[in-house]
């Protein structure tokens, strides 16, 4: 067989890694279904919006048209700043990857929180993890608030592949191109290999900045 006929399937698996979808300390702090997109302009979100940027809350599971509906929120709503905050437990790498793309196309800053009750009012704590922190890392710089978390694990996947070893090189090989090209430390790809997909590795703010995933 084929190095070809090999990843073919791997390909299409990929576009399907998927996270589980309860491993938020807050069970209310994520979507369970799908990535949930809020835009708010620069008066309303007090003490965020000084530099003219709008505010934008990602919440919930990063599924397939994750991208897509944030284009066309940011198409309708001409948003040309924003910081992008992140609450989500994961969803599909691929998804993530591509979410990171457009946030960087766009030249927006990321951070992990969720929007109060009160759109006015300051995000609260927020969780990032899984495919989160790769959609993250399309951010131009990068924050983390106080309290929010980043995590990873391996990525699982759902449709049956002929080689798994094959699989798990490629994802760890598209990962790692993917954050080189986002300026983050490629060791972060193999650090999540090395996390069973029910458990999750918090990441230390520390080590969060050694990689440059968080910037500031």
């Amino acid at each position: 067989m084929t190095s070809e006929h090999l990843f073919r399937p791997a390909l299409a698996a990929l576009a399907l890694v998927l996270s589980p979808g309860a491993l938020s300390a807050d069970p209310e702090a994520v979507h369970p279904a799908y990535l949930r997109v809020e835009a708010f302009p620069p008066d309303v979100v007090v003490g965020l919006s000084d530099n003219g940027a709008w505010t934008i809350y990602l919440d919930g599971f990063i599924d397939a048209d994750a991208a897509p509906r944030l284009a066309e929120v940011i198409a309708q709503r001409q948003v040309s700043r924003a910081t992008v905050y992140f609450n989500s437990p994961g969803g599909s790498l691929v998804a993530g990857m591509t979410l990171g793309r457009l946030l960087r196309e766009h030249g927006y800053a990321t951070d992990v929180g969720r929007r109060s009750a009160d759109p006015r009012a300051r995000p609260g704590v927020g969780v990032c993890y899984s495919a989160c922190p790769f959609a993250f890392a399309g951010g131009v710089s990068r924050h983390l608030a106080a309290g929010s978390v980043l995590g990873v694990h391996r990525a699982a996947n759902r449709v049956p592949v002929p080689d798994e070893l094959a699989f798990e090189q490629l994802v760890v090989s598209q990962a790692s191109v993917y954050l080189a090209a986002m300026g983050v430390g490629p060791e972060l790809a193999t650090m999540m290999t090395q996390v069973p997909n029910d458990q999750v590795r918090l990441l230390t703010r520390e080590e969060a900045r050694r990689l440059n995933l968080v910037t500031d």
